[in-house]
């Protein structure tokens, strides 16, 4: 699992990249990477987005 916190940059392949949550895609190189983490019961969770939209379509809430 790669640092949620960290840049997701050349040196991750499709085997260890993230995938979206929304969509699905395998998240490598995209420089509009979001990720959203939060503390349930002592354990760090988090979700990955590959974008504003695909964040926005999971949060219900569209930029303006």
């Amino acid at each position: 699992m790669i640092d949620p916190t960290s840049d997701i940059g050349e040196d991750v392949d499709e085997s260890t990249a993230p995938t979206c949550h929304t969509c699905g895609k395998k998240i490598m190189q995209e420089p509009n990477h979001r990720v959203v983490s939060w503390v349930d019961e002592g354990n760090v969770e988090h979700l990955h987005f590959c974008d504003d939209d695909c964040h926005a379509d999971w949060s219900g809430r569209r930029p303006r």
